[in-house]
């Protein structure tokens, strides 16, 4: 049996509202928002993963090799 992993998920509109809470629907909006990781911009369809490190907000695009990078818990 392979084993269970668990995945957060958030669609589209909740991660609208998660970023208006954070002040930053405009900036990623507008394009300057970029991965931590690899640099790209982050859009609807590349958004991977929203964490915190040593008091920031950081992001991953959906890159597997960006994804496997996200710190866990």
């Amino acid at each position: 049996m392979k084993d269970k992993k668990e995945i957060e998920a958030v669609n589209k509109h909740d991660l609208e509202i998660l970023l208006q809470n954070l002040n930053l629907l405009d900036d990623f909006r507008a394009g300057k928002m970029k991965c931590q990781f690899c640099g790209d911009v982050l859009r609807d369809d590349n958004f991977g993963a929203v964490y915190h490190e040593q008091n920031k907000i950081l992001f991953s695009c959906s890159k597997l090799e960006c994804l496997a990078k996200v710190p866990k818990k």
